[in-house]
C-alpha cells in the first residue's frame, strides 16, 4: 500500500462510460472505480472500502463535492488543506448557506455519504444472502425465495439486488422496538453505500396465521397467499439513506447524466422496478413519513446528474401525502405515474397485471397537471371556434361608434387604468360611463369610491343619470322607485370601515360580492387612497406591480373589470412654453408597471376654449386591437352629468355657437306610470 496513487499506477485499466474500473491495490479484486474527470475512486468490493483522490488532480480542481472530491491530503481554492471528508463539508456548506449569495451563515454541517455508518459486523454476519441453490433445505432461504415469488420477484433479480433473509424480531404497524417482538422468517433488505452495508429493514414473509405458504383460497377464481407485515430494522446512522441508493452512485455510473430515477414508497417496489428492467431505482428510507430533506441532504450532488425523476408513490391517503411533498422537493423534474384504481402500489401492478403493464406505467408518466401550461390540444375547440368566428366580439358600452372604437371590452375581464390631472373629471366620466354599463348592457359593478365619500349622494347621481335630468324634486317616489330598485340590482358599494384599504381586503371584500351578485366591472377611486406596503426591501414601485398584478390576475380568473382611477406624477414644463408636458402611459404616478401591466389605459382631459368647452378621451393603451385601437374621442358634458361624443373641434365650437347637435335625452330606465 502506499500513500498516494497516480492514474499511471493502473495501467491495466477498463473504461466504462465517463469512470475508469481496475484493480483495488488493497484486496485485489477488479471493483476499483475511478472518475475520469475528478480523480476519485473507491472499491466497491464487500469489506474492502479503499477510496481516495489521485494525487494527479490535486491541484487540478476548485470545486468538490462527494463524488469529486478524494480522502488524500491536497489544498482548496482558497489555499487551505484539508481532506475529502473536509471538501464535501464545505462544498455543501456553501451550497446550503449561500445559494442565493446571501452570505448568511449557519452551524449546521450538511451530511455527506461518508457520514454514514457501516453495519456493526455482529449485526451483518447474520443476514444470508439469497442464493439460487436448488438443495437448499435452509428455511429462512426457502420462505424468503416463496414470498419473493409470489411477489413477482425473480431470484435472479433478488441476488442481483443482495436481498438477504433471516430470523429475526419484528414488530407490528402499531408497536415499537421497545417491545422485544416475536421471531419470524424475513426478508432483509439490506442498503449498501459506497459498496459498504450502511442499514438493513426486516421484512417478515411468513404466511399470515392459520395459512401456509402453499394454500389457495378457491373461491371461483385463485387468491394469493397473504403473509404478515411486521417489520424491524438496523442503521448505526440516522436518518437512513434511501434504500438503493448506491444505484446513482457516480463512481459506478457510466452515463454522464442519468435519464431517469424513480423513486417509491417502498423497498419491495425497488425490486419490483429493477425486475421490470429499471436499475435507477429508490425508495424513501422511513416510507411516508420521511423527512425529504433530511433522507437526500448527503446525496445532492448525486440527485444533481439525473435529468428526471419519476415519482411512483402509494395511492392511499399517506402515500398521496409523499407525492406532494416529493414534488415540492424536486420540482419540475418530477413525472407522475398512475396506478390502475384497484392498486395500492406498483407491487401491487406486478401481482395483479403483470411486468407490461408495470413498463407501461413507468413509461407513461407525464408531468404534473398544471393550469399555469395551456397545450394547444387543451385548447383545440376553442381555437377552432375563433377561427370560424365565434369568440366573443366584445360589446358597445352605449356612447355611439367613435367610443367604441375605442373602447370595446369582452367578458374576459383583466386591469383598466383612468388617469388624467386633478379636476379633469375622471371620476364624472366614470359615472357615467359605469351607468351606461349598467342600464345598457345590464353588467354588475361594485364602486370602492373614495373620491365620494357620501354614498346617498352618489347614488342619487347615478338616478339622475339613468333619467338624464338635473333636477328630480318634481318626480314621485312611486316614479323614482323603479330606478333606485334597478340600481339595486345592478351596483353595490364597498367602504371599508372595518379593515384598511389595503389590496388583499379590497380583494376580500370585493370576493364576498362575486360569490353571491353577477359581478363585472370593480372601481377603486382612486388609487391613491390604497395602502401598499413598501420598506427598505420593497420599493414603491414593486409595491405597484404586485398590486396591479394581483387585481388583474383576480380579474381575469373571474372575468372581472377592475378599474383604478390613478393620478399622474407632478408633470414638467415644456421646453421654452408655459405649457405642461402631455399625460400619456409613463405619467402615472408611482411606477412604468402601470403602463406595462394594464390592459386598456385612458386619460380625461378637460379642454377650455373661449368658443366651447369639451372633455377628451385619449386611449394610451389598447392589449388585444382585434376589437378596438388606441385614439381620441371627443365628448360635450350634458348638466345632467352625461356625456356626448362628437367627432371633431368644430363639432364642438358650432354647438357652441347655438347648432342643435343630437343628445342622449331618453331616460335609461323605463318609469312605472300612475
Amino acid at each position: 500500500m502506499k500513500p498516494f496513487y497516480y492514474l499511471c499506477d493502473f495501467p491495466e485499466r477498463k473504461n466504462v462510460g465517463k469512470n475508469f474500473v481496475t484493480e483495488c491495490p488493497k484486496c485485489g479484486k477488479k471493483h476499483l472505480y475511478i472518475s475520469k474527470e475528478t480523480g476519485a475512486f473507491h472499491c466497491f468490493y464487500g469489506g474492502c472500502d479503499f477510496k481516495g483522490k489521485l494525487k494527479d488532480f490535486w491541484e487540478e480542481r476548485t470545486n468538490y463535492d462527494s463524488a469529486s472530491a478524494g480522502i488524500g491530503n491536497g489544498k482548496f481554492a482558497d489555499g487551505t488543506s484539508g481532506n475529502y471528508n473536509t471538501a464535501c463539508k464545505r462544498l455543501h456548506s456553501i451550497r446550503r448557506e449561500g445559494k442565493a449569495g446571501s452570505g448568511s451563515t449557519t452551524s449546521e454541517v450538511p451530511m455527506i455519504p461518508e457520514d454514514y455508518k457501516k453495519l456493526p459486523p455482529e449485526v451483518f454476519s447474520k443476514i444470508k444472502p439469497l442464493t439460487n441453490d436448488s438443495e437448499t433445505t435452509d428455511q429462512d432461504q426457502l420462505t424468503a425465495r416463496r414470498y419473493l415469488a409470489d411477489q413477482g420477484i425473480s431470484l435472479k433479480t433478488a441476488i442481483e439486488a443482495r436481498i438477504g433473509c433471516l430470523t429475526h424480531r419484528c414488530f407490528g404497524k402499531d408497536e415499537d422496538n421497545k417491545n422485544p417482538g416475536a421471531m419470524h422468517h424475513c426478508v432483509a433488505y439490506v442498503n449498501y453505500l459506497n459498496g459498504q452495508p450502511v442499514n438493513a429493514k426486516y421484512r417478515s414473509c411468513d404466511p399470515s396465521t392459520g395459512r401456509s405458504t402453499d394454500e389457495r383460497e378457491i373461491t371461483g377464481m385463485e387468491k394469493a397467499t397473504a403473509y404478515t407485515k411486521l417489520w424491524s430494522q438496523d442503521s448505526p446512522t440516522a436518518p437512513c439513506p434511501p434504500y438503493h441508493i448506491d444505484c446513482i452512485n457516480p463512481l459506478k455510473v457510466s452515463e454522464a447524466t442519468i435519464p431517469r430515477l424513480i423513486i417509491t414508497e417502498g423497498e419491495k417496489d425497488v425490486l419490483t422496478l429493477n425486475e421490470a428492467g429499471y436499475p435507477y431505482a429508490v425508495s424513501v428510507p422511513n416510507g411516508a413519513s420521511s423527512d425529504l430533506s433530511k433522507s437526500f441532504e448527503a446525496f445532492e450532488p448525486w440527485m444533481d446528474q439525473v435529468r428526471d425523476i419519476v415519482i411512483c408513490g402509494d395511492t392511499d391517503l399517506p402515500g398521496r401525502t409523499l407525492v406532494k411533498h416529493l414534488i415540492d422537493y424536486f420540482g419540475a423534474r418530477c413525472l407522475l405515474t398512475e396506478l390502475p384504481g384497484d392498486c395500492k402500489d406498483i407491487s401491487d401492478v406486478l401481482v395483479t397485471y403483470g411486468i407490461e403493464i408495470v413498463r407501461e406505467i413507468i413509461e407513461s408518466a407525464r408531468p404534473q397537471h398544471t393550469a399555469d401550461i395551456v397545450t394547444v390540444s387543451e385548447r383545440a375547440n376553442g381555437i377552432l371556434n375563433v377561427l370560424h368566428g365565434e369568440y366573443d366580439h366584445g360589446y358597445d358600452v352605449g356612447y355611439g361608434p367613435l367610443t367604441d372604437h375605442v373602447f370595446h371590452p369582452t367578458d374576459q375581464g383583466g386591469l383598466i387604468i383612468e388617469t388624467g390631472m386633478p379636476n379633469s373629471g375622471k371620476t364624472d366620466f366614470l359615472n357615467d360611463l359605469t351607468c351606461r354599463l349598467m342600464a345598457k348592457t345590464g353588467r354588475y359593478v361594485c364602486y370602492l369610491s373614495f373620491e365620494v365619500p357620501d354614498k346617498d349622494k352618489h347614488i342619487a347621481h347615478l338616478v339622475q343619470l339613468m333619467l338624464g335630468k338635473v333636477n328630480t324634486v318634481n318626480y314621485t317616489q312611486e316614479q323614482l322607485k323603479p330606478i333606485v330598485s334597478f340600481l339595486n340590482s345592478h351596483m353595490v358599494h364597498l367602504d371599508l370601515h372595518e379593515v384598511s384599504p389595503t389590496p388583499d381586503n379590497i380583494i376580500a371584500r370585493a370576493d364576498i360580492v362575486r360569490r353571491s351578485l353577477p359581478l363585472k366591472y370593480l372601481i377603486i377611486d382612486p388609487y391613491l387612497f390604497m395602502e401598499v406596503e413598501t420598506n427598505r426591501y420593497n420599493t414603491e414601485t414593486q409595491a405597484i406591480k404586485a398590486m396591479l398584478t394581483q387585481m388583474q390576475t383576480w380579474g381575469r380568473i373571474h372575468n372581472i373589470w377592475v378599474i383604478i382611477v390613478a393620478h399622474p406624477r407632478s408633470l414638467k414644463k415644456q421646453n421654452g412654453k408655459n405649457e405642461l408636458e402631455n399625460i400619456d402611459m409613463y405619467t402615472i404616478s408611482g411606477s412604468a408597471n402601470w403602463a406595462n401591466l394594464a390592459d386598456f389605459i385612458f386619460s380625461i382631459s378637460r379642454i377650455k376654449r373661449q368658443d366651447g368647452n369639451y372633455t377628451r378621451l385619449d386611449m394610451l393603451k389598447v392589449r388585444d386591437q382585434d376589437l378596438c385601437q388606441t385614439g381620441s374621442v371627443l365628448y360635450v358634458r350634458q348638466a345632467c352629468g352625461r356625456y356626448d361624443e362628437r367627432e371633431s373641434e368644430e363639432q364642438v365650437v358650432s354647438e357652441a355657437q347655438g347648432k342643435v347637435m343630437g343628445k342622449d335625452h331618453l331616460p335609461w330606465v323605463s318609469l312605472i306610470e300612475n
